[in-house]
C-alpha cells in the first residue's frame, strides 16, 4: 500500500485539543524547497493545502495538512552555512551552549537535523567530539566526507539508541530550526530524554511566533514548518516528559526573530528570569486570542495587494525586475501572490548548490550574483529580506546600482548605495 503524500492536522500536536481555528489560507502551493530543472517545467508539480491554525488552548500555530517527510527532506539544497550571518550565529551558539553545559574538551555534542555540519564544526573547534543526524543523503554525505560524523535518518528513538551505542551519551543535543518541522513532537523530546546524558542540556532554536505574527512573516508558512512556535506551548511540552525550559535568548537579526530555548532535566539547572519574562510577554500580547490572528491574516492580504500593485506598475514602465534569495519563504511569497517568471525571470542566490535550477511554481531561473555584473536591473525584490544588510552588501561589491524592494513586514523600496544622487528618491 502506497504511503500517503499528505494528511490532515485535527488536533494540536503539543496538548491535544481539537479547539482548532484556521487564520490564514495561502492557497495551494508546490514544496518550497522542490527545485525543478528546465526539462521538468512543463511537468505537473505536487501541491498541497498551505494553512494556518491557532490551537486556543495551549497556543501552538500549526499547518492544517502535514506532507510525507520524504517528499521534502531526502535531497536537500538549502545549506545552513551560505551566509555568513548565520555562520557567525553558530559560533555563538556553539560558544553559550558549552559554557552553560560546562562541557570540557573530548565531551559529545550531537546536533538534529545537522545539516552540512556548520553548527557541529564550530563545536568542533572548541574540542568537543561531534557527531549529526540528518535525514538528506546529500548533505550527510558531504559532511560525513568533511570530518563531520553524520547518520543519515530521520530524528527518532532508534536514532537515538543509535547514538548511545555508537557514541555514548551527548552532554549537550542542538535542535537548531528543526523542531519545528517534526509532527510527532513528543517522540521527538522522548528521543531526546533516551539519549541525553544525565545533566546533559538540550537547546532549541527556532523562529519565534510573536516576530511571525507581528512583524507579517506569513512567508516563514511553508509545508516543511509544522509549528510556529512560543514559549508558552513549548513548556507544555516539556512539562509532559519531565524536562523544563530554564532560560531563553533572543535573537532579532536571525531568520525575522529567532528563540534560543534551553531545556534540561527537572532540578539540573538554575532557573532564569528570561522565562518569566516571554511568558509574561506572551500572555500581554494574547498568545492564545483568536483577534490576534485574525488581524495578522487581514494585514497580509492588504500587504500582497501593495506589493501586486507596484510589481505590475514598474512591469507596466519597462523596468526590470529580478529577486534575490532563491529562498522557501521567496517560494512561499511568489506562490501566495501569484507572481512566475513573465514579471520576475531571475533570483540570484549565493548558494551555488541552486545556480541552474528554477524555482518551484514561479519557475524563476536561479543564478549567482555575478551575473548582475553584466545585466541591466532596475530593481531587486529581497526575498531573502532576513539577511538584508548581508545582501546589499554583496549588491554594493559587485556595483549594482539599482533599487531594492523590501516585502515584508511592508512594502517599501529603498535606494543602492552605489546609485547616482540624481536618481535617488523616486520609485
Amino acid at each position: 500500500m502506497d504511503t500517503p503524500r499528505s494528511k490532515r492536522q485535527l488536533n494540536c500536536r503539543i496538548c491535544g485539543s481539537g479547539n482548532l481555528r484556521v487564520y490564514l489560507d495561502l492557497g495551494s502551493t508546490p514544496l518550497a524547497n522542490s527545485y525543478l530543472r528546465k526539462g521538468d517545467l512543463s511537468a505537473e508539480e505536487f501541491r498541497e493545502e498551505l494553512a494556518l491554525q491557532i490551537c486556543l488552548d495551549c497556543g501552538l500555530s500549526q499547518l492544517t495538512t502535514v506532507v510525507n517527510p520524504d517528499l521534502m527532506f531526502k535531497q536537500y539544497l538549502y545549506v545552513s552555512s551560505t551566509t555568513e550571518t548565520f555562520r557567525n550565529h553558530c559560533v555563538d551558539l556553539a560558544g553559550s551552549a558549552a559554557v552553560v553545559a560546562g562541557c570540557r574538551p573530548g565531551d559529545w555534542v550531537l546536533d538534529i537535523a545537522s545539516n552540512d555540519g556548520c553548527l557541529l564544526s564550530k563545536f568542533r573547534d572548541l574540542g568537543m567530539q561531534v557527531v549529526g543526524v540528518d535525514p538528506a543523503e546529500n548533505l550527510a554525505a558531504e559532511a560525513s566526507k568533511a570530518g563531520i560524523p553524520t547518520l543519515c535518518t530521520y530524528w527518532s528513538h532508534e536514532t537515538a539508541e543509535a547514538v548511545v551505542a555508537g557514541y555514548g551519551r551527548p552532554q549537550v543535543i542542538t535542535a537548531t530550526n528543526v523542531f519545528a518541522h517534526a509532527d510527532d513532537v513528543h517522540g521527538f523530546v522522548q528521543a531526546v530524554d533516551r539519549c541525553l546524558s544525565p545533566k546533559g542540556l538540550f537547546v532549541i532554536e527556532c523562529p519565534y511566533v510573536l516576530d511571525f505574527i507581528e512583524k507579517n512573516e506569513f512567508d516563514t508558512a511553508y509545508h516543511e514548518h509544522l509549528s510556529y512556535i512560543g514559549i508558552h506551548p513549548m513548556q507544555v511540552l516539556m512539562g509532559k516528559h519531565g524536562m523544563r525550559i530554564f532560560k531563553v535568548e533572543y535573537f532579532e537579526g536571525i531568520h525575522g526573530g529567532t528563540i534560543r530555548v534551553f531545556v534540561g532535566r527537572e532540578g539540573e539547572y538554575p532557573f532564569d528570569a528570561s522565562v518569566e519574562r516571554f511568558l509574561r510577554k506572551e500572555q500581554e500580547f494574547g498568545i492564545r486570542e483568536f483577534r490576534r490572528y485574525e488581524a495578522f491574516g487581514e494585514r497580509i492580504l492588504a500587504n500582497k495587494q501593495r506589493l501586486l500593485k507596484l510589481m505590475g506598475r514598474l512591469h507596466a514602465e519597462g523596468k526590470t525586475i529580478w529577486a534575490y534569495g532563491a529562498s522557501a519563504k521567496g517560494n512561499t511569497l511568489m506562490n501566495f501572490f501569484g507572481m512566475t517568471s513573465q514579471l520576475v525571470p531571475v533570483v540570484l542566490d549565493d548558494n551555488p548548490k541552486k545556480w541552474d535550477w528554477y524555482t518551484p511554481g514561479a519557475h524563476m531561473r536561479i543564478t549567482g550574483i555575478q551575473e548582475l555584473v553584466s545585466a541591466k536591473v532596475d530593481y531587486l525584490l529581497l526575498l531573502a529580506w532576513n539577511f538584508e544588510p548581508e545582501i546589499r552588501g554583496r549588491c554594493q561589491a559587485v556595483g549594482y546600482a539599482g533599487r531594492f524592494i523590501l516585502p515584508i513586514p511592508d512594502v517599501r523600496i529603498l535606494e543602492s548605495a552605489n546609485a547616482p544622487k540624481e536618481m535617488r528618491g523616486g520609485a
